[in-house]
């Protein structure tokens, strides 16, 4: 059996990618990045809104302005 070892591939001659390949790949990992920040962002956001919900239901509910022994967990936005 053949084996591939990581020295053998790094033996490999590889052709340098052209100026302007080069920048395209920067070009398009550069909207990546910029995608990915506001992916980030956009999650950060809802796992705060997450977070202030789930304290505002536990919240409501040791108040009594909901019984959780009856709560279905449908239209949880009503009354809180």
């Amino acid at each position: 059996m053949v084996k591939l070892r990581g020295e053998d591939i790094r033996s490999w001659p590889v052709p340098p990618a052209s100026l302007s390949e080069q920048h395209e790949l920067v070009r398009e990992i550069s909207l990546e990045t910029v995608t990915t920040g506001r992916l980030r962002a956009l999650l950060s956001r809802q796992i705060d809104l997450l977070a202030e919900r789930r304290q505002s239901l536990i919240t409501a509910a040791v108040t009594g302005q909901f019984d959780v022994t009856t709560a279905s967990g449908r239209n949880l936005t009503q009354g809180v």
